[in-house]
């Protein structure tokens, strides 16, 4: 079958070799084989029975942070959802439900407005809700999936939707037995509390990122998990390794966690700099750093 003939009537937006460097905080990647948005329930529908049945290979992409695609791209489809997976819906008793789509930052922001807390610290992790509940993504002061109720996906056989409750999945750090799943929302347990205190928060939470974190830099966030007991960022500092470089890529020198792609970085240039800093943290401390970014792609 010619997929690529057919694929344009089944998603609203698609385009072929796109370069993926447009679509990650990095901005670094080569070229998807496809990029499709999928807006609607009846599309991601469409969307997943196609693919089955052409046995096309996908990925699912939130905001395109946590993530280094390598200079030969990925091969298949890279997945969006938009829309109407973007909107938020605030229930009875504190429960928010949110789309994949959403982005984290926009999801605290409005339940702040509403005196609705618990989860102010995420206001300063830059992806979706899709990316967050796989990964768990947070901070030292939270995570995600403490406040998670239950989830809605795409059934991968049945290609129905279904909720997905507690006894179903389980989270740890930055770590989720989620991953091959469709996530097409969550259900989150917030807590009521004064709108003024829980806005106040969340400024501290973003004026404490600003300070800290190289924001306005292209980077992925953190780049390695913490070992127990051990903060990252402090062992590069510690092993003098801020502004280590290689190519266009470099440690940051705000945060020695990020590492910022400041010359045009290739992924090589990239994954070179990690196995640098690897081996001298390794040399230093004996203490083998763990990746927290995803590497995808050729």
């Amino acid at each position: 079958m010619d997929w690529k003939a057919e694929l344009p009537a089944i998603a609203p937006v698609v385009k072929f070799d796109e370069p993926m460097r447009e679509h990650t905080t990095f901005r670094i990647g080569g070229p998807a084989d496809a990029y499709v948005e999928i807006l609607t329930m009846d599309q991601a529908k469409g969307f997943f029975t196609f693919v089955k049945r052409a046995k096309l290979p996908y990925f699912l992409l939130g905001w395109g942070s946590n993530l280094l695609v390598r200079d030969g791209g990925i091969r298949g489809i890279v997945v969006r959802f938009r829309g109407e997976f973007e909107k938020i819906e605030f229930l009875e008793d504190r429960r928010v439900r949110a789309g994949a789509g959403v982005r984290l930052p926009t999801l605290v922001t409005e339940c702040a407005e509403r005196g609705l807390g618990g989860d102010e610290s995420l206001v300063g992790v830059p992806g979706t809700v899709g990316g967050a509940l796989v990964m768990n993504a947070g901070t030292r002061d939270g995570e995600i999936g403490p406040l998670v109720r239950s989830i809605g996906i795409i059934d991968e056989e049945t290609l129905e939707f279904k909720r997905l409750e507690r006894k179903d999945f389980h989270f740890s750090y930055r770590h989720s037995n989620l991953e091959k799943r469709v996530i097409l929302d969550v259900e989150l347990q917030l807590l009521a509390g004064s709108k003024v205190d829980i806005l106040k928060r969340v400024r501290e939470f973003q004026r404490r990122r600003q300070e800290t974190q190289p924001i306005h830099t292209y980077n992925v966030g953190s780049t390695f998990k913490n070992p127990p007991g051990r903060y990252v960022a402090q062992m590069i500092e510690e092993a003098g390794l801020k502004g280590m470089r290689h190519g266009g890529a470099k440690v940051s020198e705000k945060h020695a966690n990020f590492f910022e792609n400041e010359r045009d970085a290739s992924a090589r240039d990239v994954l070179a700099l990690v196995q640098e800093v690897q081996a001298k943290i390794r040399e230093r401390f004996g203490v083998d750093l763990e990746l927290e970014m995803k590497v995808v792609g050729e």
